[in-house]
């Protein structure tokens, strides 16, 4: 099984994007698309055509450029005070200007089969990008730093920032030691989620508490931030990568169940997942 995971998740590699790396859009991309109901997984192909799973996942970071979808940008991401312990969406809402509110937005568009394909398409693509933002600890963060953009650091030797560490240094360093890239890595994790997490990850269905458990490991991460002398090291990697993994498990999982609730109406709120993949 875990070599046929392999193989379907390297058919998934195309263009490069951007946001958790890329490869950790793609991996939550791929632990999903095995959860999918066999109606989900066909509205989805129906919908995205010729276009991957993988490539669906990043698309709302490689449209950043075109300033058509400006209106996205305050999408990815969520700002808090720095005083603030939990989301509390009446003074974090942002007038609907930030991710909780894009991913509920597209949620309702994706599973009204009256709007138009486009509508639905974007709006598909839009939840399997926004879902994968929201479990980065830092896209739920502080505006007076960018989420962590402006906390330069050393990493691995080089000059790097806070949030880049988190989207993408930290899961580089992990692919080093992996054959087979990030594709081998989803099949890894996806393997590793426990019956007694995924039932969990899939019960919990409320962004709000999603952006509450991201929020909960941002304030860690300035609470005890790297070493001011090594920066990013071997010693943080250790630290904080078993953390990373569970947010791209929980994330796979959680937007599984959000796409077969939105895609299948069978589904309801018991999800026996086909094991069938989304090319």
């Amino acid at each position: 099984m875990r070599l046929l995971f392999h193989l379907v998740a390297l058919l998934l590699v195309t263009t490069p994007c951007l946001g958790w790396g890329g490869d950790g859009h793609r991996i939550i991309g791929t632990i999903a698309s095995s959860d999918l109901t066999p109606a989900t997984a066909a509205a989805v192909r129906e919908l995205l055509g010729d276009q991957t799973l993988a490539d669906a996942c990043c698309w709302a970071d490689e449209i950043r450029s075109d300033h058509r979808y400006d209106w996205i940008k305050p999408l990815h991401y969520i700002n808090l005070p720095r005083e603030a312990t939990a989301v509390d969406m009446q003074r974090d809402g942002a007038n609907g200007q930030q991710v909780v509110a894009g991913i509920e937005r597209f949620r309702a568009v994706l599973s009204d089969t009256s709007r138009p394909r486009e509508e639905r398409l974007e709006a598909l693509r839009l939840v399997l990008h926004l879902v994968g933002d929201l479990h980065q600890p830092l896209h739920v963060s502080y505006a007076v730093d960018l989420g962590g953009n402006r906390l330069s650091v050393t990493s691995f030797g080089k000059r790097s920032n806070l949030h880049r560490v988190w989207d993408t240094d930290l899961i580089q360093r992990r692919l080093k030691d992996t054959t087979g890239g990030w594709a081998t890595m989803s099949a890894d994790l996806r393997q590793a989620i426990t019956p007694e997490q995924r039932a969990a990850w899939r019960a919990g269905r409320d962004p709000v508490r999603w952006a509450d458990e991201s929020f909960a490991i941002t304030r860690r991460l300035y609470a005890e931030p790297p070493d001011a002398q090594e920066g990013v090291n071997e010693a943080y990697w250790v630290k904080w990568m078993p953390t990373v993994a569970e947010r791209l498990q929980a994330a796979g999982v959680r937007l599984a169940a959000v796409l077969n609730a939105a895609l299948d109406p069978e589904a309801g709120q018991v999800v026996k997942p086909s094991g069938a993949k989304v090319p």
